[in-house]
């Protein structure tokens, strides 16, 4: 893990810590049961002071996503992880196809959208800015496509309810594999982008309906695209294109 990549940010040392810990933890990059560096060897790494990452440390553990353990440092949590979570999302058939996958996406995510623009706070508003500024800066094919997901999942996260959480986790491993054989044009990842935008802009202002709205505009944008595509190459037998969600 290069921790280097925590350190770009306008942010105070301490909240762009918190953001980018935050970001590789949403990504899975960091995965439930992980250990965070000791706080001496991940300033060293980072040339921040002590304090400063133990003040990120503090606000990533008030957030549920982190426990700091005596004797056993600091251990990344899963805030889907409940007994009942577990038991909605293991009865969902794991060879679904894309298409039925969105469809799922499309009827839940809307009303997931419009909670997390009642309860979403301020630091949650930075790290929505923080992965929508990422997908601005070219990046690779597979970085596109797991910055979109944690985009959801973040927005799945800001809805402070573990259930819906661990749901849409479902629903998105499902659908991983389709996502991943499929290709993603530069009109497509434009698209994403601006329709992103709108979502986060509903949640900033607070406004449910809004960000309902927009996740509903994007959402049907990516079915129609998908069933558009398919039509055109199923004949060939080619591959369907990325979504973008």
């Amino acid at each position: 893990m290069d921790w280097r990549q925590l350190r770009h940010s306008t942010l105070s040392r301490p909240d762009a810590l918190a953001v980018g810990l935050e970001r590789l933890i949403l990504s899975g990059e960091l995965p439930p049961g992980s250990r965070v560096p000791p706080e001496r060897e991940l300033a060293e790494s980072l040339g921040v002071s002590r304090g400063s990452v133990r003040e990120a440390l503090r606000a990533l553990a008030s957030r549920g996503l982190v426990a700091r353990r005596p004797g056993s440092g600091t251990v990344v949590l899963d805030p889907g992880a409940t007994p009942h979570g577990d038991i909605l999302a293991s009865g969902l058939d794991a060879t679904a196809e894309l298409l039925q996958v969105m469809e799922v996406r499309a009827c839940i995510e809307p009303s997931v959208t419009a909670r997390a623009a009642r309860r979403a706070t301020p630091a949650d508003i930075v790290q929505l800015h923080a992965l929508l500024d990422a997908m601005r800066r070219e990046p690779t094919r597979r970085e596109f496509t797991d910055l979109d997901r944690t985009f959801h999942r973040a927005i799945a996260q800001y809805t402070r309810n573990p259930l819906l959480l661990r749901l849409l986790d479902r629903v998105y491993e499902i659908g991983e594999p389709g996502r991943r054989e499929t290709s993603l044009s530069a009109a497509r990842r434009r698209a994403t982008i601006e329709e992103h935008q709108a979502i986060l802009r509903a949640i900033e202002a607070r406004d449910p309906e809004a960000a309902r709205a927009a996740s509903e505009t994007h959402l049907d944008s990516v079915l129609h695209r998908i069933e558009e595509q398919r039509r055109r190459t199923e004949a060939r037998g080619g591959g369907v294109e990325a979504a973008g969600a």
